[in-house]
């Protein structure tokens, strides 16, 4: 951790973190993941009780209707599995992960996947009690894990983001869109 170079202005070239997430960092994973299958189980489940009510009227909306009701009820069984299986199906969500911030992005990279977030891209930064919460111009929200962090190391990452995150308020950059892959390579 001694190997940061600081400058007058703060953290010149960035710094990594090698953070192996617990049982409170998985929780919080989870219940976003169901926050998001919900949404999914209620569109699905919207979907087939609109369909059932054209199974009243005739010829194209009867179709409609024979159509719409398979799909929103797959929908609504594939919101309500996916968020329970997804992490057993991904347990590289769950391996020992390298922070890298840099003054351009923030990188996660794991032995399976790497990811790559600009900080113009970066809208909101909200500390939690498991994790620093990144909303993001695509809607999807990133978590950097601090259940696992010294109280250092926390105090680091904090510094860091308030400092990048002033940085770009002060240059005036807005907000841009990430790339349609999420800004991953």
């Amino acid at each position: 951790m001694g190997d940061e170079k600081v400058s007058e202005r703060g953290f010149r070239d960035g710094f990594d973190l090698l953070v192996t997430p617990d049982a409170r960092f998985t929780r919080l994973l989870r219940r976003d993941l169901r926050r998001t299958s919900h949404t999914f189980a209620i569109a699905g489940l919207l979907l087939s009780i609109t369909s059932l009510g054209t199974f009243m009227a005739d010829g194209a909306w009867f179709l409609a209707g024979l159509f719409g009701l398979p799909f929103g009820v797959v929908w609504c069984f594939a919101g309500l599995l996916n968020g329970s299986l997804y992490l057993r199906r991904n347990p590289q969500m769950l391996a020992p992960l390298r922070y890298a911030f840099t003054a351009e992005a923030i990188e996660w990279h794991t032995a399976h996947t790497s990811l790559r977030l600009p900080w113009t891209a970066v809208k909101h930064v909200s500390r939690m009690r498991e994790a620093y919460r990144l909303d993001c111009a695509d809607q999807h929200p990133r978590y950097l894990c601090r259940t696992t962090l010294t109280p250092s190391q926390d105090a680091q990452v904090a510094a860091y983001l308030d400092e990048r995150l002033a940085a770009r308020l002060a240059a005036g950059t807005s907000v841009r869109s990430m790339p349609p892959d999420g800004g991953g390579r």
